[in-house]
């Protein structure tokens, strides 16, 4: 009885430790869009006195004189301040694309290493699993971001149907819309992280490979639709983290195969 007592209260007070957590975590995000929200209106209101301008200048006098003169120069190269027809919109959309396929990619990886238990006990299961669940998270939210972002420039004149129906995009609606489809089955992927009890593990897994399909529609998404695709970097980028999917999935597969071979003890 004492065991089990100790028990519930340790299950208890992890309840309301996790509650607490949650809270906290809402509330500090939630506080600091209003912030976000409030210093942009305010910027809009009037860019020369807001308080982020304000900021930014002092900011900026406190880096050393090297980086002003490079910060200068990106800031004309975008167009700043922020305005329709500003090449900024695209540089961050971008931005956050390559951060979200990078996410896509890394949830893919640490997926394929947990299944082939590279890692073994080195780290806690908790921990590597709350990481995959995290990273699908963060890749989802990236994406929303790149998207989103494309709704201010004025140059191609994307709107939310674009954005939002496959193959409709002005601008590459052949490898905007394969990003859509992805964007979509990233996010079913990450929402069933909610469902595993009710849909069963062996189906959830089952639905899992699909992770591989949306990897490959981002990866073809930002190859194809990508703006610097043909830097060298960029190139580098997509083709080392295509062949370590490629290279951990055959490690995967040689590893199920030995298994197999393995004789069964009588």
């Amino acid at each position: 009885m004492a065991v089990q007592s100790k028990s519930a209260i340790n299950n208890d007070f992890k309840t309301i430790l996790d509650i607490l957590m949650i809270s906290t975590g809402m509330l500090v995000g939630g506080l600091s869009a209003l912030a976000a929200v409030w210093l942009w209106f305010d910027y809009q209101i009037d860019p020369s006195n807001s308080l982020l301008t304000l900021l930014s200048a002092r900011l900026a006098t406190a880096l050393p004189v090297q980086m002003q003169s490079f910060l200068s120069s990106q800031t004309q190269m975008m167009g700043l301040p922020l305005t329709g027809r500003t090449s900024a919109y695209w540089y961050m959309a971008r931005a956050g694309g390559i951060v979200s396929y990078l996410l896509i990619w890394f949830s893919v990886v640490w997926g394929l290493v947990l299944s082939t238990k590279i890692t073994g006990k080195l780290i806690p299961a908790p921990i590597t699993y709350g990481l995959h669940e995290f990273l699908s998270i963060l890749a989802v939210v990236f994406a929303v971001l790149h998207a989103v972002v494309l709704l201010g420039d004025e140059y191609i004149k994307f709107n939310v149907f674009h954005l939002a129906v496959p193959f409709i995009a002005p601008y590459e609606p052949l490898w905007t819309g394969l990003g859509i489809i992805g964007l979509y089955l990233t996010a079913a992927l990450t929402i069933s992280f909610y469902f595993r009890k009710q849909i069963g593990q062996k189906t959830w897994r089952t639905l899992h490979y699909l992770t591989f399909v949306a990897f490959v529609l981002a990866a073809v998404h930002g190859m194809m639709a990508g703006s610097d695709s043909g830097l060298i970097m960029t190139t580098l980028l997509y083709w080392g983290t295509g062949f370590s999917v490629v290279f951990l999935v055959y490690y995967r597969l040689f590893t199920l195969k030995i298994k197999d071979k393995k004789p069964t003890r009588r």
